[in-house]
């Protein structure tokens, strides 16, 4: 096994870390979306649905991170 050098995984982490920030936005922001579009859809006075899905998806977005740090940890 080839050791990488100390800078390559320095850049990696980085590259890494900037991606999980899209993705959490992505995703927060697709859920977020949905409840939206569902809220009018069923023409709701509260948003029950936006508050209930961005919360998923918040949720959804902090377990993937927690989940790929403690992978980068374990390596």
């Amino acid at each position: 096994m080839e050791e990488k050098p100390k800078n390559e995984k320095k850049g990696s982490a980085y590259v890494r870390f900037s991606s999980m920030g899209i993705q959490m936005g992505v995703i927060i922001g697709f859920f977020t979306w949905l409840g939206t579009y569902l809220d009018k859809k069923q023409l709701n006075d509260t948003p029950v649905w936006t508050i209930v899905l961005s919360l998923v998806g918040v949720s959804g977005a902090l377990y993937l991170i927690i989940k790929e740090v403690t992978k980068m940890n374990k390596d």
